[in-house]
């Protein structure tokens, strides 16, 4: 094992959000003028930055903002070297859309259809379908790869990092599962630990848990896995590899978000150095995870590879154990500065609070925690509330818990009124909307905002960047750390000072364009 840590990797997410259009005001719309969820999301993207003619939008931030299948609009986050990064620019994300929302709903409201625009940061819709939030770490291409002459950890081979990798997203939603109100009688049915038949065993820790059926596919929508082993570095293909997992709930509060990837990036660097844990590899993980979809506490079975009869509660307590050992011996991350508290204190107390059936010292932290809190203030104000009544309230708070609408959100009120823990400052996340982190999306953003304060049409990927009129060859950008690149500094350069004259307008037809300037 080696006693340094392993040198930094970028990660991000992924977010795609749910679309609802309600009617709004004195006089509001008849549902029949409403636009549907096509129509809704379509009209979101009119109201766009300005200076973009399509659908697909990679930002000065260095962040993708894009219409997904099945008209879910979708952020990704820039490459992140530190997780406070990572989470401004996630909230900066979610804003730059609800402000895209807001501006479609004026609209609506201009042209006589007074209405309210819904973005969800959800799982699940009223007809059953998910949507996930997923994650990206950049790994070194041998943890995963089995092929000849690939190098082996101490934790065994490409397989064995992935049954680790998979055990341990299986149980992680006892820590930061964004919690999920339960049907009618599941206060009856459900009796895990202390409470059952109470209003808190009508509360499982994961909405996205009952959606996912393997733990790994190349693809992500007809076969929802943990992980997405499709083989797309958007990097150096014969160094790097892309662990895209698959499987996290959306969440809300920024600690539990944090908290998901401070503890997932941790693992990952101790993967790398040679820490072994595959002792606590589950025979049947998708088995334990589905269960943690109806638990309220995570006391739910995980039987080891090795014969030991656990519960999910029980392996994430192992982990973050031995995570603890192995941030004494490395010392404590870049990635994790300023967010030391997340696996210091705060994964602690989440284990405390699932061995006592008690949330109460996490539940402003916590999404499963706070939204649970939520809940039981609002049956202390409706006592005699029961069946379908009382599940349209679960409903209602679970909603409003996920709406990025400042008017009938309740993230923002939470936050202010301090039941809703930050992680990031309000002048970190206002930065986050325009300053990309210092990893190559540096350079994108560089690019981008060039383009866009004169005028011209580029095309750009996540490693690669192009001026199209006039038209040049790609900037290859393979290294996702680098935040020198001459070549693409040279273009932006090239870009601040073109003349009128010198671009054209291209033509959108077949290009995802909406053909009204942002």
């Amino acid at each position: 094992m080696s006693a340094s840590g392993p040198g930094p990797r970028v990660t991000g997410l992924e977010t795609e959000f749910g679309v609802l259009c309600a009617p709004a005001g004195p006089q509001a719309a008849a549902k029949g003028d409403l636009p549907d969820v096509e129509r809704a999301a379509a009209l979101i993207f009119r109201h766009r930055p300005a200076g973009y003619r399509s659908t697909n939008l990679f930002l000065p931030n260095g962040g993708r903002l894009y219409l997904d299948i099945g008209d879910h609009p979708e952020y990704a986050t820039a490459e992140c070297v530190r997780v406070r990064d990572l989470i401004a620019q996630d909230q900066a994300g979610r804003a730059i859309l609800a402000a895209m929302a807001q501006r479609a709903a004026a609209s609506l409201a201009q042209r006589g259809t007074p209405a309210r625009l819904h973005l969800l940061a959800n799982n699940t819709d009223s007809a059953g379908h998910t949507y996930g939030c997923h994650e990206s770490y950049s790994v070194p291409r041998h943890l995963l790869d089995d092929s000849p002459g690939a190098q082996v950890v101490d934790g065994g081979s490409g397989e064995a990092v992935m049954a680790v990798l998979t055990s341990f997203l299986a149980t992680r939603p006892v820590l930061v599962g964004s919690g999920r109100p339960l049907g009618a009688g599941a206060a009856n049915g459900n009796m895990d630990g202390p409470g059952a038949g109470d209003e808190e065993a009508a509360w499982g820790l994961s909405p996205r848990a009952p959606h996912l059926k393997t733990l790994t596919s190349a693809d992500t929508t007809g076969q929802r896995a943990l992980v997405n082993t499709r083989d797309e570095p958007h990097a150096d293909a014969a160094r790097l590899r892309r662990l895209h997992v698959t499987c996290a709930d959306t969440t809300m509060a920024e600690p539990t978000t944090g908290l998901r990837s401070a503890v997932t990036l941790l693992l990952l660097d101790a993967l790398e150095a040679g820490w072994d844990f595959t002792d606590l590899s589950l025979t049947d993980p998708l088995a334990t995870l589905s269960a943690l979809g109806e638990s309220p506490w995570g006391d739910v079975p995980a039987a080891t590879i090795d014969g030991r009869r656990l519960t999910a509660v029980d392996i994430q307590e192992a982990f973050l154990e031995r995570l603890a050992s192995y941030l004494d011996d490395a010392g404590v991350p870049d990635f994790l500065r300023g967010a030391e508290h997340l696996l210091e204190d705060l994964a602690p107390r989440v284990i405390s609070a699932l061995r006592h059936y008690d949330a109460g010292s996490i539940d402003t932290e916590i999404d499963w925690a706070i939204k649970r809190r939520l809940m039981r203030a609002q049956r202390e104000r409706h006592p005699r509330l029961s069946g379908e009544a009382l599940e349209a309230l679960r409903s209602r708070v679970d909603l409003a818990y996920h709406d990025l609408n400042a008017e009938t959100g309740l993230a923002p009120r939470l936050t202010a009124q301090g039941a809703m823990a930050r992680l990031c400052e309000p002048t970190e996340i206002e930065r986050a909307h325009h300053a990309p982190p210092m990893t190559r999306a540096a350079l994108r953003g560089a690019f981008v905002a060039a383009c866009l304060e004169v005028g011209a049409d580029f095309s750009v990927t996540w490693e690669s960047l192009r001026l199209d009129s006039p038209p040049t060859a790609p900037v290859d950008l393979s290294d996702p750390l680098a935040t020198v690149h001459e070549a693409a500094e040279a273009l932006t350069e090239r870009v601040k000072h073109l003349r009128p004259e010198e671009m054209h307008r291209i033509d959108l037809v077949g290009r995802g364009g909406l053909g009204v300037p942002g």
